[in-house]
């Protein structure tokens, strides 16, 4: 049984695809979505465009039956995420990636990964979809 599903949200086209690879597992089971927003000091978005994604995130997860909850967290994405998946007692991870290679890749390991391998829970990956053309 899959209660509580956790979406990190970072204002990313891969975290709404997050969001409804999330929706259509919570659809199944009856769950609980909740997003988690990393907040930063130096975070360049405005109160206001968080304001908007929780709007947005919230109409989507609702029109889908199913309940919604957002939380912010201080830190990085991924320390958020392993936080709020301890304390919220989820069942899943849903993360997007951003499906980077070569150096970048090597150089900087991604959220996705970081909570993968802390996360105390089974973690979704939804990979970047691409243009077909």
């Amino acid at each position: 049984m899959i209660h509580r599903i956790v979406v990190l949200s970072d204002h990313s086209p891969s975290s709404e695809q997050a969001l409804f690879e999330a929706m259509k597992i919570g659809q199944i089971y009856r769950s609980i979505i909740c997003c988690i927003h990393p907040t930063d000091v130096q975070e360049s978005l405005s109160i206001k465009a968080a304001s908007e994604l929780r709007k947005k995130f919230d109409e989507l997860v609702r029109s889908a039956g199913l309940e919604f909850e957002w939380r912010t967290a201080d830190g990085d994405p991924a320390s958020a995420v392993v936080s709020a998946v301890s304390t919220e007692g989820a069942d899943l991870v849903v993360v997007g990636s951003l499906g980077e290679g070569g150096i970048k890749r090597q150089l900087l390991m991604s959220a996705a990964e970081k909570i993968v391998r802390d996360a105390p829970c089974d973690v979704l990956v939804v990979k970047r979809e691409r243009p077909v053309f």
